[in-house]
């Protein structure tokens, strides 16, 4: 169902200039506005979650497993060489190594069969290995306590690195014991009692608008069958905004109905009105929760971090943005593949990768 639209009417001021508006008249307005700014983000954030969503299923989906099928070729290409080329003692090692490296990577992203025998073919641990340091993975864990299961309750254990620091001494379980049991003090009490009755006057208000458009609008009252499936959609539309606590929408639907005028809300009196800018700040926290939660989804459904989402428009230009470089990255590897045929670039590619082990080579040793 599209979201309900506020007529302008309702939010328009009174015509009198004579009366300055109340505070509580320009909460109302200023929260009426504030509102309907945060609907109107609202969708366009969903518009452009759906163009977003629409552009990876129709495009970047696509590139990314192109992407992902030219580095298999890349690495079966690099494979035939090794196995097919004469090289050099050292230059065979280099290659191999990073054939190993480029298939360890690889096998993260698919479950083609020939990736596991390259990467055995070129250095890639055996059986017994892999058993050896799974033992010694899960002896790494059980001595650091990261096994839940071998780790037992631990508790006072010097055994376990968490009992050091979250081990409760006597006195400090009886401070938290204390803390959940010590009773309310006369203002905790009396800040409860008024929000309560904040909730069941908010409540009371917008129950009455939602019964007096039911009994406006009920469509089992309604012969005519037109006019009754005119009436079911109100009711739908009212029943969405009564669920959602839409005090605007609720009012807008009595406008529309003829059972206020454009005037109406301005014509109220401020304790009437506070009870009504209440229920207005309540409904606009919520808006900006389901936007964060939104945000959130998206963020998490494109792997990217939350900050990296800045407005709608700028999400529609960072997915052309990666969509671009993911044809750059596929017309590159297209080209190493060609220019890998050729010896001289062969050596070269060789040259540079030896350098960049021996590097990580040195920081690894650097940091052991």
């Amino acid at each position: 169902m599209p979201p309900l639209r506020f007529p302008a009417l309702v939010l328009t001021p009174p015509a009198q200039t004579d009366n300055p508006l109340s505070p509580e008249q320009k909460i109302f307005n200023r929260l009426s506005q504030q509102i309907a700014k945060a609907r109107q983000q609202m969708s366009d954030w969903e518009s452009a979650m759906e163009a977003t969503r629409k552009r990876v299923l129709k495009d970047l989906l696509p590139l990314r497993d192109q992407h992902l099928q030219l580095r298999i070729q890349l690495l079966a290409q690099l494979d035939t060489i090794s196995l097919t080329q004469k090289l050099g003692k050292a230059d065979s090692e280099t290659l191999s190594q990073m054939i190993a490296r480029l298939a360890e990577n690889l096998m993260t992203e698919s479950s083609d069969p020939q990736l596991q025998e390259i990467y055995d073919r070129h250095g890639g641990p055996d059986a017994e290995e892999q058993a050896m340091f799974a033992e010694m993975k899960a002896s790494m864990e059980d001595f650091f306590n990261l096994n839940p299961e071998a780790a037992g309750d631990g508790k006072g254990s010097s055994e376990n690195p968490k009992a050091w620091t979250e081990e409760e001494t006597p006195q400090t379980q009886s401070q938290r014991e204390s803390q959940r049991t010590r009773p309310k003090t006369a203002r905790q009490k009396a800040q409860e009692a008024r929000q309560a009755e904040q909730a069941g006057q908010i409540h009371q208000s917008l129950q009455g608008i939602y019964r007096r458009l039911v009994s406006a609008v009920h469509p089992d009252r309604e012969a005519d069958p037109v006019i009754r499936a005119q009436k079911t959609a109100l009711m739908q539309r009212i029943n969405q905004a009564y669920g959602e606590n839409d005090l605007l929408q609720l009012l807008a639907l009595q406008h529309e109905l003829g059972l206020m005028d454009a005037q109406a809300v301005h014509k109220l009196g401020d304790a009437h009105l506070k009870k009504y800018n209440q229920a207005l700040k309540e409904h606009l926290a919520t808006l900006k929760g389901k936007m964060q939660a939104l945000q959130q989804h998206l963020a998490g459904s494109l792997g990217i971090p939350l900050f990296a989402i800045h407005s709608p428009h700028g999400l529609s230009r960072d997915i052309q943005g990666t969509i671009q470089a993911t044809r750059q990255d596929i017309s590159g590897l297209r080209q190493e593949m060609k220019r890998l045929a050729q010896p001289a670039y062969l050596k070269r590619w060789i040259k540079t990768a030896r350098r960049e082990l021996v590097s990580e080579d040195y920081i690894d040793d650097d940091f052991f």
